[in-house]
This record gives C-alpha cells, sequence and structure tokens, in this order.
C-alpha cells in the first residue's frame, strides 16, 4: 500500500502548474488567449517606450543647458567654444584652455562609455550575441573619440572630400550595428536612445557638409546636434553594459 503525503503532492502539483503557466504565458504572448502573437508594432513600440523618459529629458537639458551657456557667456565667440580646440587655434593663430570645451565634452562622454564597456566586457561573461554587440559599441565609440581627437573628419588628415566619405564610412557602420543586432536591441534595449543618436549625429553631419562656408548659427547647430547624438549614443552603450552586468550577476547568484 502506497501512502501519498499530501503536502508533497501539492507541491508537485503546484510546480506542475507553474511550469503550465510559464508554457502557457509563452505560448499566448502573456495575454492569455491561446494562439496569439503580438503585433510587430506593437513589439516595437513598446520597445520604443522602455527607455524612461527622464533620460531623454536628461539628455536634452544638458544640451540645451550647454547651448545656452555657450551663447550667452561674454568672454569668446561661441563657435570657439564648440569646434574642436585645434582647429579653433589654427584659425586664431593662438591657443585657450576654453576653445573647444563642448567638443572635448563629448570625448569625454565617449570615453566614458567606451570605459564601460570594457567592464562589462572583462567582468560580466555575457553570452556571444551580447558579447558582440558591446564589442561592435566599443569599437564605434573609440573611433569616433579618436576622429575627434585627430580631426580626421575635418579632413586635417587627408585630401579634399574625405570629410565626406568619413561621414558615409561612419553612417554605413552604424547601420551595420543597427542591422546586425536588431533583434537584441528591440527586444532588451533602448532601440528610442538609438534614433535619437543617429538622427541628431546625421544632422550635424548633414549641416557640416551642405552649409559652406559655415556660418555662426551653422556651427552651433552642427555641434549641438553632435553632442546631443553622442550622449544619447552613450547612454545607449552605458545601459547596454549596465544591462550585460546584470544578467551575468543574476546567472551567478544561487537559486
Amino acid at each position: 500500500m502506497t501512502i501519498t503525503n499530501p503536502r508533497t503532492t501539492s507541491i508537485t502539483a503546484d510546480g506542475g502548474n507553474v511550469e503550465q503557466a510559464a508554457n502557457a504565458s509563452r505560448v499566448t504572448g502573456g495575454t492569455g488567449r491561446p494562439g496569439h502573437v503580438p503585433m510587430p508594432g506593437r513589439h516595437v513600440g513598446d520597445a520604443l517606450r522602455r527607455t524612461p523618459i527622464r533620460i531623454h529629458l536628461t539628455i536634452a537639458a544638458a544640451v540645451a543647458a550647454t547651448v545656452v551657456a555657450v551663447l550667452t557667456q561674454p568672454w569668446l565667440a561661441p563657435t570657439d567654444l564648440v569646434r574642436d580646440s585645434q582647429a579653433v587655434a589654427a584659425s586664431h593663430g593662438d591657443a585657450s584652455p576654453a576653445y573647444g570645451v563642448v567638443s572635448n565634452l563629448g570625448i569625454v562622454v565617449l570615453v566614458m562609455a567606451a570605459g564601460t564597456l570594457v567592464a562589462a566586457l572583462a567582468h560580466g561573461s555575457p553570452p556571444a550575441v551580447s558579447r558582440r554587440l558591446l564589442g561592435w559599441s566599443l569599437a564605434l565609440s573609440l573611433v569616433f573619440a579618436m576622429d575627434d581627437l585627430l580631426l580626421l573628419h575635418e579632413t586635417a588628415a587627408f585630401g579634399p572630400g574625405s570629410g565626406t566619405a568619413l561621414a558615409a564610412a561612419y553612417a554605413a557602420g552604424f547601420l551595420a550595428f543597427a542591422v546586425r543586432f536588431r533583434a537584441t536591441i528591440i527586444e532588451r534595449l533602448d532601440p528610442a536612445l538609438l534614433i535619437v543618436a543617429f538622427a541628431s549625429l546625421g544632422a550635424s553631419a548633414g549641416v557640416d557638409v551642405l552649409v559652406e562656408p559655415a556660418t555662426r548659427l551653422s556651427v552651433i547647430a552642427e555641434d549641438s546636434s553632435k553632442l546631443l547624438g553622442l550622449l544619447a549614443w552613450a547612454a545607449f552603450v552605458m545601459r547596454a553594459a549596465f544591462a550585460s552586468l546584470r544578467d551575468a550577476r543574476a546567472d551567478r547568484t544561487p537559486a
């Protein structure tokens, strides 16, 4: 005669129910309606809303405050503060610690983002897809930082037209990144930040290429758009790095 322990039976049954519920949720998309699959548009919309609005507002406020400070300070021409310091010094035949402060701020932000990515790659032990995404993000961030440091986009190192060629190369790199990792970005990361970054950097490059000769307004528009794009990009890659570190910590935590 077999004696069944009611408590054990209850636990086993509950475990089975939990597993069945989890499987049902995966099949129904969490709606409770069998066979229901979330619409792609709704899925993308949910991904775009994943980024807290405070992050968008903080980035926009930082750029707005920087532009206001640059335009209202009485000491230097606003364009001398936003352009690359080497270009300003060359045009004036002198130098100042304030030259290019906004451009240098963008470099600092990129380096901070790159450091976060290195930490995630070194200590997070992410899966292969996440590791490749973080690696691409690191490469793009460092290339952009080096571009600002060496003034490649200002055609300082190459012949005429190299600025346009470099802008096209950067656009191709970012597009390849977005296409290659689109599923992971939509499923887990912050596509809204990526859209802001791409749109702002594209606008900056467009002003740089199309407005010739540059004017005070075009320089302010170009470099404020660039700063907005760099801040959005840095926020995107840093949140991706933090997500990787959280996942790694969760995997190491005993159940």
